[in-house]
């Protein structure tokens, strides 16, 4: 086991030595370069906005052209061959209102594709702003617990001093040496803890574990007073889903009333046969309108309405339900970021209390003034508020972190 921890503790100060130094924004500057979700996320949203752009095609004629070479009948080697060239132009003029559904539909899903992109990214966010804290964390409670562990050995030898000379009693020392194996037990752990936590912000880098030191703090803001949760409704990305989707269901009921009216079409040709492969003046033209009229197509056009009106009225029951469960979450994350802001002020005022009070009876128990258990117990004190105060500040930012991200907001471009 000692092997273990030694070979453990020389890997920690090497990768101390030979680690990158990061900044909050450089670890943004990586995520945004290389998370594969948030890659995925932004070619979705390309794919739609080409979809709304293709969705206004048939607006726009079609034309063909083609060449032809044949020959007479009956067949003869000596025959001449015969040439063709023919151009064709076709434009729908109507087509029952389903080309101006089309584009509705194609906005709607690039409106989906925008929404999730931005919940996507501040998701992302989130991870990077919670894994950032944690490593953050566990480096500083990491060197908390090399701390108490030596403030824990001072008072061991103090204690220690004080038995041998007859002036405390056995059960104190006793107490004040296995409070020092706790401390070193602690500091093992909090190691442990720092190389978990530096795996796990790797994995969000997409960077090697032993290769990186984050530095710095993550950014932070204090809510402002009279905030209100509902304010942020319409902003998040999954309303904004949900609303799309919605209009997309709406889009698609119209665009199935197409099906009972008449479609109208422009077409024309051109064509040239001849002998020569160059165009002769043997040319013809034509040019139409046509005019379908649906009559009957077996109450299949009729049920797909009734279909899109049923799925249209699902996706606004939809739309209403989520709001709730936004409103729920955005008023609870607003109260946790709020809490873990006094909170953390609250825990460094007495923090400060208890470390002058630590000061003072450790004066007052070395010249004999203040009993061990009294001594002890303003010791311990003092330690459970630095630990304390670092989970603090630790939730304060995770906790600002998961307001940002109900409310689709993060620090990724």
């Amino acid at each position: 086991m000692f092997l273990v921890w030694l070979t453990l503790w020389i890997t920690l100060r090497i990768t101390d030595v030979h680690a990158r130094d990061l900044t909050y924004e450089d670890c943004v500057r990586i995520v945004a370069q290389k998370n594969p979700e948030l890659g995925s996320a932004q070619e979705n949203l390309r794919s739609a906005e080409e979809s709304v752009a293709g969705a206004y095609s048939p607006f726009f004629p079609e034309l063909s052209a083609g060449l032809s070479a044949s020959r007479q009948s009956p067949a003869s080697i000596y025959g001449d061959p015969l040439h063709g060239l023919n151009a064709q132009l076709r434009m729908n003029l109507f087509s029952g209102l389903r080309d101006f559904a089309s584009i509705r539909q194609a906005r709607a899903r690039r409106a989906v594709a925008e929404a999730t992109l931005d919940q996507t990214r501040a998701r992302v966010s989130f991870l990077l702003r919670k894994a950032y804290a944690q490593y953050r964390y566990a480096r500083e409670n990491r060197d908390l617990a090399e701390k108490i562990r030596e403030r824990r050995a001072q008072n061991e030898r103090l204690v220690r001093a004080l038995y041998e000379n007859g002036r405390e009693n056995k059960g104190s020392y006793l107490l004040s040496k296995a409070l020092l194996e706790q401390a070193v037990f602690e500091t093992r752990v909090a190691r442990d803890q720092a190389v978990i936590a530096s795996q796990q912000l790797a994995h969000v880098l997409g960077e090697d574990s032993f290769d990186i030191e984050p530095t710095g703090e993550v950014p932070v803001q204090t809510p402002p007073e009279g905030l209100n949760a509902a304010d942020f409704l319409m902003e998040t990305p999954l309303h904004r889903i949900r609303k799309a989707q919605q209009e997309l269901a709406e889009a698609q009921a119209s665009g199935s009333w197409s099906g009972f009216l008449p479609s109208l079409d422009l077409t024309g040709s051109t064509s040239n046969r001849s002998d020569r492969p160059l165009p002769g003046e043997n040319r013809q033209w034509n040019l139409g309108l046509s005019l379908t009229i649906p009559l009957f197509s077996g109450l299949s056009t009729f049920r797909e309405v009734r279909a899109r009106s049923a799925l249209e009225r699902a996706a606004t029951a939809d739309l209403q339900a989520t709001d709730f469960d936004i409103l729920n979450e955005l008023r609870q994350n607003l109260f946790s970021f709020q809490q873990s802001v006094e909170k953390w002020r609250v825990d460094l005022t007495t923090l400060e209390a208890a470390t002058v009070r630590a000061t003072i009876s450790r004066k007052r128990y070395n010249n004999g003034i203040l009993m061990f258990e009294q001594w002890d117990i303003i010791e311990t004190d003092l330690i459970n508020r630095q630990k304390t105060a670092l989970i603090s500040k630790r939730d304060r930012i995770i906790a600002e972190s998961a307001w940002m991200q109900s409310r689709g907001k993060g620090d990724l471009p």
